[in-house]
């Protein structure tokens, strides 16, 4: 396996989408498709997690309210633990991990609240009625 495949794969499961990955290894999409079945299996997409810890981690690497330090420490981080945040996510794919963004939307999905949080809610709501 080149070293470029892996690490077309490595962006890949940090959540890129083939589009964006072939764009920057100047290859045609079908051709890095092609190239993760033949080395990562059949079902190479599956592998990457949506609801893991990475797009947690990447919240937190885009927040405004951290400081551009604290930011790249969690950056290194991820990139020194990457191997094992991947096992990890590999083995708990069935057990979602939520971002605040995503909490968020689902709140205003589920409980047509804007306010913040269904927690939040949920909280106004108890000590409202006592």
């Amino acid at each position: 396996m080149s070293n470029a495949i892996s690490r077309a794969y490595k962006l890949f499961l940090k959540g890129y989408s083939l589009r964006a990955i072939a764009k920057i290894f100047k290859i045609p999409k079908s051709t890095l498709s092609y190239k993760f079945r033949k080395a990562y299996g059949a079902d190479y997409a599956e592998q990457r997690n949506h609801w893991g810890l990475i797009p947690i981690i990447q919240e937190y690497t885009n927040d405004k309210s951290l400081s551009a330090k604290d930011r790249q420490q969690i950056r290194d981080w991820m990139n020194q633990n990457f191997n094992q945040i991947i096992e990890s996510e590999k083995a708990h794919l069935d057990k979602p991990l939520y971002t605040n963004r995503k909490l968020q939307q689902l709140t205003e999905l589920e409980c047509s609240y804007r306010k913040g949080d269904w927690r939040s809610l949920f909280e106004n709501t108890l000590t409202s009625t006592y």
